[in-house]
């Protein structure tokens, strides 16, 4: 396949797993009436994992000690992001959730500096200070002083996210994508199943309703949405990536204020405008450099095939 299809279809994986992480923001909000976060989280990466090593079981003799550790490290921080979102979201409204969690888009350029010692552009540094911005005023409900808890787990999750992504476009350079989504749904899983026994009891009853929402978060939202990742990563530089994956808060966003009728602010709409710009300023990149990072990607790639 050509240099430019295999770029093209990346891009527009990625902006597949936008529109499905976008709707998991309601099926979240949902879900959390008839279970608890971490038993929620549980059962989606229980899900996700079996699901994956069922119809990728050839791959699981390609499993070596470095995949290991490498799917192990990112699976800590995709569960600690969720862990954040999903408690996060019980105390905000589903559109701020939204728009606060793909502040990960802003935080990536700062975290790939400091794993990459590539030092962001000057249009992303500008970002990160419009992205405050809007926060302060997503956040403002009315009194100085006072956070809303929700928001600020959100936030938390954001940070998580970009360190994942950074680590991530890393890791999938030196392993298998498929490996390597196994085994970060497989420590997601356990991590998970161990917590949820350990800090939360058991649900007496789960209805048709909560099982169908679980199978979309654990199979859309997870699975296929964490291996177009793994895989689109090959191709697209990790800013790139963060930025395709940002519309998700859009998506979201939309969504959660049209169903849940979300009441937005003078000041909310604002701030909600604020960070969305920022995150598509922080992506404002040469586009001669993007495409060169790409094509050393995917030559690197070829050469080993």
């Amino acid at each position: 396949m050509k240099l430019k299809n295999k770029i093209y279809l990346s891009e527009l994986a990625l902006l597949s797993v936008a529109f499905i992480w976008g709707g998991g923001f309601i099926v979240v909000k949902n879900s959390l009436e008839a279970l608890s976060p971490l038993w929620l989280m549980a059962l989606r990466f229980i899900l996700a994992a079996v699901f994956l090593a069922v119809i990728f079981y050839k791959k699981l003799k390609l499993i070596d000690k470095g995949s290991i550790i490498a799917g192990a490290v990112c699976g800590i921080f995709i569960y600690l992001a969720f862990v954040l979102q999903t408690v996060g979201i019980k105390y905000t409204t589903a559109s701020k959730n939204a728009l606060l969690t793909a502040t990960y888009v802003v935080f990536t350029p700062f975290i790939f500096w400091f794993f990459g010692k590539k030092k962001p552009k000057a249009t992303q540094i500008a970002a990160a200070f419009l992205c405050f911005a809007g926060i302060a005023l997503l956040m403002f409900d009315g009194s100085f002083g006072s956070v809303n808890k929700g928001d600020l787990l959100t936030i938390m999750c954001g940070l998580v996210f970009a360190i994942h992504i950074s680590l991530l476009g890393i890791y999938s350079k030196k392993h298998d994508p498929i490996v390597l989504t196994i085994i970060q749904m497989a420590a997601c899983a356990i991590i998970g199943l161990a917590m949820a026994v350990a800090f939360d009891s058991p649900p007496e009853k789960i209805n048709g309703q909560t099982w169908m929402s679980i199978v979309y978060l654990g199979v859309l939202s997870t699975s296929f949405a964490y291996l177009v990742q793994t895989v689109a990563q090959k191709y697209t530089p990790p800013s790139h990536t963060s930025l395709i994956m940002s519309l998700e808060c859009v998506i979201g966003s939309v969504l959660s204020i049209i169903i849940f009728k979300d009441v937005f602010t003078p000041l909310m709409w604002a701030g909600g405008a604020l960070t969305f710009g920022s995150i598509l300023l922080s992506q404002y990149t040469n586009s001669k450099e993007e495409e060169s990072i790409k094509e050393k990607l995917v030559l690197s790639d070829l050469s080993r095939n």
